[in-house]
């Protein structure tokens, strides 16, 4: 594991330094497909040693889309998580669910930005439980890989979440924010839920 991750470092290194031959300027996503598809692919075969070898920290989330029907699925069918905090909540939220969490979305490093450009969060600065106002928006109403990992999620669980492109804006990028091709890493809380034909949360 080490080994791959040592050659995946520098292979993204090597790709972040190019530039355009004709302007001298460095870009900043170049190469951005082949990172992206390389770096998930890394990250499930990494995550499944963590669950062969016992970690309950790290899980697989197969994307809500796909039928049970006893077939592998790709690489790239699953929702990588890893479990911070375990909230004291028992049931999860139904795809036809309404929710209130607080998250914060970045892109992976890039050559301006080595934690990850932040597209975008439902707080200001650093997170403080206190002052903080969840988004609330309806389950059905975002990406597959965001939906399928909070239908795993009870009150209370602060979780990372890594969700391949296929599961999020695959080939189409969201105006300048969100390039096409990119894995979305979320730091998500999971504050709330309710049914939206009672009116009342559970």
């Amino acid at each position: 594991m080490k080994i791959r991750n040592f050659i995946w470092c520098g292979l993204a290194l090597l790709s972040l330094v190019a530039c355009k031959e004709e302007d001298d300027t460095v870009e900043e996503f170049v190469n951005w497909q082949a990172t992206n598809d390389q770096y998930f692919s890394n990250l499930v075969e990494d995550t499944q040693e963590r669950v062969v070898a016992g970690d309950k920290s790290w899980s697989l989330i197969p994307a809500y889309t796909k039928p049970n029907t006893g077939y592998a699925l790709d690489y790239c069918d699953y929702v990588v998580a890893e479990k911070l905090e375990e909230g004291d909540g028992k049931t999860s939220p139904l795809l036809s669910d309404s929710v209130e969490v607080h998250y914060e979305g970045r892109l992976l490093p890039s050559l301006n930005y080595p934690l990850g450009y932040v597209f975008d969060k439902s707080y200001t600065g650093t997170f403080d439980s206190v002052i903080a106002s969840p988004a609330k928006f309806a389950l059905k109403g975002v990406v597959v890989g965001f939906s399928s990992v909070l239908m795993r999620m009870h009150r209370g669980d602060h979780w990372r979440v890594y969700i391949p492109y296929q599961l999020g804006y695959n080939n189409s990028s969201t105006s300048s924010v969100i390039p096409a091709y990119s894995t979305l890493i979320f730091d998500l809380r999971l504050e709330d839920f309710w049914r939206k034909t009672q009116g009342d949360r559970e």
